[in-house]
């Protein structure tokens, strides 16, 4: 079983997991950070290498380590909403326990995961829109000149016209001039991720670096990243 770790409202996830189950034969089924938070049930044991947990989710029946063959994780966050009613000190306590319970769960999993969760947050690496610039400067690609004052609002990128998704060193994307793929990919390896959406606008000279995001909008994903992502869950390497 492959499982979309992703919000209810994400329809791109759920037209791409129609599009591997129609045209790969793979079963992926869509999870939400809500029926893992307030699961019935769950087992999560490390011992050294060796690893296995066990999932009881009310719509979906128990999922164990050894039954997922594959992930690809879009949680934005994990509901809290039961915590409501506790004093802040220990809703802050608790909020980090979540993370870190289903961060490790998600890491720990010995089938491929498309991006990983990072010490802070679930999603990944969790970086402010300077340290995107920084990163796609250093990764090559066209920046707009953008001043950070801690005195002054922060500067607004150019607006997003083109944008590519690139997938484990693959750049998908017909928008957007192919002599740029190679910086996209570099930009994916700086910030620790496996899939990233990259985005650009419009400057004086051609595109320019916009902002990118740990989970993009599979809605404009190319048939070439359907059968990647197919191929990475066929092969199973981590």
């Amino acid at each position: 079983m492959i499982l979309f770790l992703c919000s209810p409202n994400d329809i791109s996830a759920r037209h791409f997991v129609t599009g591997l189950r129609r045209h790969h034969g793979l079963a992926a089924q869509i999870i939400t950070p809500q029926e893992l938070v307030y699961a019935p049930d769950m087992e999560h044991r490390l011992n050294g290498t060796d690893t296995f947990s066990s999932v009881t989710l009310k719509s979906h029946g128990t999922l164990d380590s050894r039954s997922i063959t594959g992930v690809v994780n879009r949680l934005e966050f994990l509901p809290d909403a039961h915590l409501a009613r506790v004093n802040a000190t220990d809703r802050a306590y608790s909020q980090q326990e979540l993370l870190a319970i289903w961060s490790s769960w998600i890491s720990a999993l010995p089938c491929p995961v498309i991006n990983r969760p990072t010490a802070i947050c679930v999603t990944g690496p969790l970086f402010h829109p300077a340290i995107w610039q920084h990163h796609a400067a250093a990764a090559g690609l066209p920046t707009a000149p953008m001043l950070y004052d801690v005195d002054l609002p922060d500067p607004v990128a150019p607006a997003p016209m083109h944008s590519v998704i690139v997938c484990k060193d693959q750049c998908h994307g017909a928008s957007l001039p192919p002599g740029l793929f190679g910086a996209c990919c570099d930009l994916a390896r700086l910030a620790g991720l496996d899939m990233l959406e990259v985005m650009f606008g419009q400057g004086p000279s051609g595109a320019v670096f916009s902002h990118a995001s740990p989970i993009p909008d599979l809605g404009r994903a190319q048939p070439g990243l359907l059968a990647q992502v197919a191929h990475i869950f066929q092969e199973g390497a981590p």
